[in-house]
């Protein structure tokens, strides 16, 4: 598994100087989706991505890989440096959930979970639940490809729209559904309540597919911060970079504090 870092901004931080985080990325997507919010966070941060099993790579199959979390356990074992930060979109939220679920060591210092796809617990798993996630799912990747384009799709034809979503589409891993339908149905789950990591979970009302609202059943978890917004949809870290990166950033600063420039401080006792 190869991780890349992501270029800073400005002049890359000193190793020891900056917050390390790793990101990963949805369903059929890649590690670029993070060059915008990695850009408005500034050179303080030094920013890991990588293209998970679950991306729109040719080839890709998630019917004989590893969990989630355990892919994830894996690829964290790789990086060259101890992660500050994990930060997780759509279904790369849910591989973060599990993956701290585990108590693992050593922990992460903080976790943002951009549009975690969730189930309430009085939602059950029925029938009508499942069919309206399988085409959901579709709906996700398209609306992901009208992100990255942005003013540009109001200028390409219906037609030709429609085919670069078909293709999207196609890209899909196989056995991303059934994995994708796996996770949504496991969660909220008792684990969770044991994910004392602090967490910044940022969902939208505009996303009704499968986050939005529902975010609100992650308060199980004891550090959890919810933030739910009439505007974002599933990609807000596209479509409302400016503002998802402000609020990452209130919340960094506050539970992972920037390491000092010059090292730590000593105290002079007269």
């Amino acid at each position: 598994m190869t991780w890349r870092l992501l270029a800073a901004p400005r002049a890359d931080p000193a190793p020891g100087h900056a917050r390390v985080v790793a990101a990963v990325h949805g369903l059929a997507d890649n590690g670029t989706t993070w060059q915008d919010l990695a850009a408005l966070l500034g050179a303080g941060y030094r920013w890991y991505t990588v293209d998970a099993p679950w991306s729109g790579d040719p080839g890709r199959s998630l019917t004989d890989g590893a969990r989630p979390a355990e892919w994830l356990r894996q690829a964290l074992a790789d990086l060259p440096e101890p992660v500050d930060i994990l930060v997780g979109h759509s279904f790369g939220a849910n591989a973060v959930l599990d993956h701290l679920a585990t108590r693992p060591a050593p922990e992460v210092r903080a976790a943002v979970l951009l549009a975690p796809l969730v189930r309430p617990a009085e939602q059950a798993p029925h029938p009508v639940l499942v069919a309206r996630t399988r085409a959901a799912i579709r709906q996700v990747v398209a609306d992901g490809l009208r992100a990255r384009l942005g003013p540009r799709a109001a200028h390409v034809a219906d037609d030709v729209l429609a085919a670069m979503v078909d293709k999207a589409v196609a890209r899909v891993p196989d056995g991303a559904t059934e994995l994708v339908l796996d996770r949504l149905l496991a969660t909220p789950r008792p684990a969770l309540g044991q994910v004392n990591t602090p967490a910044l979970v940022l969902a939208g009302r505009g996303d009704q597919r499968l986050a939005g609202v529902r975010a609100n059943s992650l308060t199980v978890m004891p550090a959890v911060e919810v933030s739910i917004h009439p505007h974002y949809g599933h990609f807000c870290h596209i479509t409302e970079a400016a503002e998802v990166a402000a609020e990452c950033a209130e919340f960094l600063d506050r539970v992972v504090p920037a390491p000092s420039p010059t090292g730590p401080t000593l105290e002079v006792v007269a």
